[in-house]
């Protein structure tokens, strides 16, 4: 049995929810599609304006605008609105116009298309990280939407602009729920030449609230940048930084009642680099004397040890408990052939135990003392410049132990994954507006519930809640079955 082309689909779209008593019929075809006609002239505008009984509303130069839908069909999907210079006469006997886009929501006159396919396209552009001119063949391809790559980029800017600037939506996002928490990192931007430093704040629930790009990473800048953070009315009470100096003596200048801790996935990055490179200069030690030694037989050990140390270096500093039964016997085939190794693989342990098995301050630096007194750690090596390194801000390291609202880690790099995903599509962005445009709509759509068909319930005061006129109206399938 042949199926029907006539499936009778329950769903309405933002438009003909809003506005199905202007529809006055459909129609067919394969070269426009599904065309939905409406016309604004059947509102009843002395009610909708609430003018005197009696006013007469007139109407000049009628005529014809398509409004482009998202269409999800086989074929596209336009609105073909009449439209009209609309005007009444006050009780001045003064001749007033009716702007009519202010009591169309959902549908964008100038642009000639709806709203709802606006934000989509916008939000692929932002939260799909895809280039403008990506985004439009996917319009086009998906949803038989035809738009050029330079409208996108004004259709961002425009959305950008219905919502409140940066200091705004970090308010917003205040209001909403307190901001008791800075995770504080640093961007350095794709395509800026020379390189840009911007500077990230991230709150306690992985919300970006504040951002802002800067000439350099001097206190005085950076305390600017938290002054001005301040006067937002956002007094983070925490902070997690990384080892850059100027960030922990601005933030005791700006917050002095703050607490600071110091991100342990960038002490651990620190202290693993200075190890790494010890590594490679062991295994380059032992393959330069395999070519120096007369036997043959410890010529090839050597060899065979250093072809081992290259090909698990990586293993050397992995965490005990993620080691598998295969790894471990690697690992300890290399050490017992190399006290060089065993003694690093060792001192790796006992930094990690100080963070790791240390449940007071006390015995946090119990720990470092002892860590200080082992053999290994000898002036000028890697060992002394390493506990040098915690020795220099340890209190700062451990202040997750003194105050149990402090965790460990920062969720400072999250953010920047983040930010770079808005960077990929466009390698970089042109210009601080740019940036700026993406990350508002960014932060309106994560945090503040904006979305290709509702606005933000919190942001009302943006003019994006639409009127909605009629609540009623026909469904797609009321519209459109006849046409398909």
């Amino acid at each position: 049995m042949p199926a029907r082309a006539d499936i009778v689909v329950p769903l309405r779209t933002e438009v003909l929810r809003l506005h199905g008593s202007l529809v006055t019929g459909n129609s067919f075809s394969d070269q426009e599609g599904a065309v939905v006609h409406m016309d604004v002239r059947r509102w009843s505008w002395e009610r909708l304006l609430r003018l005197p009984r009696g006013t007469r509303v007139y109407w000049s130069d009628v005529r014809e605008v398509d409004i482009r839908e998202l269409s999800s069909f086989s074929v596209p999907v336009r609105y073909r609105i009449m439209i009209g210079d609309g005007w009444y006469v006050d009780g001045k006997g003064q001749r007033v116009s009716i702007q009519l886009q202010p009591h169309l929501p959902g549908i964008d006159l100038l642009r000639e298309c709806t709203t709802v396919s606006r934000r989509a396209a916008v939000l692929l552009a932002v939260l799909g990280g895809v280039g403008l001119r990506r985004v439009a063949l996917l319009m086009s391809f998906l949803f038989h939407f035809q738009v050029s790559k330079s409208a996108l980029a004004r259709w961002v800017a425009d959305c950008a602009s219905e919502l409140p600037d940066g200091p705004g939506i970090a308010k917003l996002m205040n209001d909403q729920s307190p901001i008791v928490e800075a995770h504080f990192d640093e961007l350095f931007p794709k395509g800026k030449r020379p390189k840009q430093c911007r500077l990230v704040l991230r709150d306690q629930n992985g919300r970006i609230f504040a951002s802002e790009e800067i000439p350099d990473r001097e206190k005085p800048t950076v305390v600017a940048f938290l002054q001005e953070v301040k006067s937002w009315g956002i007094c983070p009470q925490r902070f997690f930084v990384d080892g850059c100096v100027a960030y922990r003596d601005a933030i005791l200048e700006v917050f002095p009642g703050a607490s600071i801790q110091y991100d342990y996935f960038h002490i651990i990055q620190n202290i693993w680099k200075k190890l790494r490179k010890a590594i490679s200069e062991r295994r380059r030690l032992i393959k330069s004397r395999s070519k120096k030694v007369a036997t043959i037989a410890y010529a090839a050990r050597l060899k065979d040890l250093a072809t081992r140390l290259w090909e698990n270096r990586w293993l050397m500093l992995k965490a005990e408990k993620r080691i598998t039964a295969g790894e471990r016997e690697i690992l300890d085939g290399i050490m017992r052939d190399d006290k060089e190794i065993r003694r690093l693989r060792e001192f790796a342990l006992a930094v990690w135990s100080i963070f790791e098995d240390s449940k007071t301050p006390e015995q946090a630096r119990e720990s470092l003392t002892r860590i200080r007194e082992r053999p290994e750690v000898k002036p000028k090596t890697v060992y002394d410049k390493s506990v040098s390194f915690l020795e220099s801000r340890f209190e700062d390291m451990i202040t997750y132990l003194k105050n149990a609202l402090v965790q460990r880690n920062s969720l400072a790099e999250t953010g920047m994954r983040c930010l770079r995903r808005l960077e990929r599509g466009h390698d970089g962005f042109r210009n601080q507006a740019g940036f700026d445009n993406h990350l508002r709509i960014y932060q309106a759509v994560m945090y503040c519930g904006w979305t290709v068909h509702r606005p933000s319930p919190y942001c009302h005061t943006l003019g994006l809640i639409p009127r909605e006129h009629d609540p009623g109206g026909p469904s797609v399938a009321d519209s459109l079955s006849k046409a398909a």
